[in-house]
């Protein structure tokens, strides 16, 4: 699926990479921090919504996709939930509304086809000349 590139993209990458870099990076080791980064980041490009569960972020799904399964301590938890609130919020935003697509105006109706008849016609046999 192509992905329509738009500055308000590339503005909102940049603040979940801020995001990021204030709020989890002191919550993380490194590479648990760049496997996440690069995950929420990734939702933005692709527009997609993060793993959820009864409408609730999907922590488990999110470990096992970032490969950080020993660090979702409630206090991380607590610090990338409003993250993951900002990508859907923005996916909603950036969603286009659906057009309704009004019917046709109906036309006045039309009367029904008349095939015109063919006129007939008749073919009288020749008559034979008399022979003289």
């Amino acid at each position: 699926m192509p992905v329509k590139k738009s500055s308000a993209s590339d503005v909102f990458q940049r603040k979940i990479s801020d995001f990021c870099d204030l709020r989890l990076a002191p919550l993380l080791q490194p590479r648990s921090f760049e496997n996440l980064k690069g995950f929420m980041i990734g939702l933005v490009v692709f527009q997609s919504r993060p793993p959820l569960r009864a409408g609730r972020v999907d922590w488990q799904e999110i470990a096992s996709l970032c490969g950080m399964d020993a660090e979702m301590s409630p206090e991380f938890k607590r610090a990338a939930q409003p993250g993951f609130d900002a990508i859907q919020r923005w996916l909603r935003a950036t969603k286009t509304p659906a057009t309704p697509i009004a019917p046709a105006p109906r036309a006045a109706p039309k009367a029904p086809l008349r095939v015109a008849s063919k006129p007939r016609i008749t073919i009288q046999p020749q008559r034979r000349a008399a022979a003289s």
